[in-house]
């Protein structure tokens, strides 16, 4: 394009564009690192959601980003600071806390942990009273290490099922790390004894390639668990995985008749 279309380009009368459309330019500007230009397209949206999802495509594209390469941060300060009103914009607290959430957890990243915590703990308190945004919130945190974090959000959740489920994948990750006296006292808070079988199950799973005698003892206290799970569809399932895990330890083949006879896995 010369310098006269150019020109003439700013007097002429743009074709308006859809706020998907809109939502594909901040995406491919995103993807490509072009940050600056996708927060102006962002900026034009109008429709909260819609604005959510932009600065949230912004946001988990610098989280890739600094995941791939924690030393890859030049700019990384500058995009926050364009995002930061487009987030104050929004009034749904659900959607402010999400984004405040992602921005703590570039902080982090940034090893900035007092501003961090700041934001963490405005997500936390805009989360309050929602617990499916404060498990999401907990469940970054988790999956990316941040355990002390993650603890002080835990207290807020409200609802017992959700919170043995977030549980469950702690008790995971501390086994992961090696640290299992961390996992055993994790496995004690999980009430419901679906979940709690499954916490086993999974430290059983990360068991199994290294000590088989050790993957069967917590296979063997996941059954016994299993079997005080009272809905009938749910245990029958959950002892068919137990099952299939324990026979995959004997190198063997499972047998579906063998569980439709009898919902225990051999002791």
């Amino acid at each position: 394009m010369g310098k006269l279309d150019e020109f003439f380009k700013v007097f002429s009368p743009e074709k308006k564009r859809s706020e998907l459309e809109i939502l594909e330019e901040v995406e491919d500007y995103a993807a490509s690192g072009e940050f600056g230009r996708a927060i102006e397209e962002a900026s034009l949206i109008e429709t909260e959601r819609n604005r959510f999802l932009a600065v949230r495509l912004i946001l988990r594209r610098v989280l890739k980003q600094l995941e791939n390469d924690e030393k890859n941060v030049s700019g990384v300060g500058e995009v926050l600071r364009g995002v930061v009103p487009l987030v104050n914009s929004l009034t749904n607290q659900r959607y402010k806390a999400l984004l405040t959430a992602d921005i703590a957890l570039i902080l982090y990243y940034l090893g900035d942990e007092f501003r961090g915590d700041l934001s963490l703990k405005t997500a936390i308190n805009l989360a309050e009273g929602h617990d499916d945004v404060l498990l999401e919130i907990i469940r970054e945190l988790v999956r990316r290490g941040l355990l002390e974090k993650a603890a002080g959000a835990l207290k807020l959740v409200r609802d017992r099922d959700k919170l043995d489920s977030i549980l469950v994948t702690i008790s995971e990750m501390y086994y992961r790390m090696g640290d299992i006296e961390g996992a055993k006292k994790v496995v004690k808070h999980i009430k419901n004894p679906f979940h709690k079988a499954m916490a086993l199950y999974y430290m059983a799973l990360v068991e199994a390639p290294r000590d088989k005698e050790a993957a069967r003892a917590l296979l063997d206290a996941a059954i016994k668990v299993a079997e005080r799970v009272e809905a009938p569809d749910a245990r029958f399932e959950l002892i068919l995985k137990l099952y299939d895990l324990w026979i995959a330890l004997e190198g063997e083949s499972i047998r579906l008749t063998d569980v439709l006879k009898n919902e225990r896995s051999p002791q």
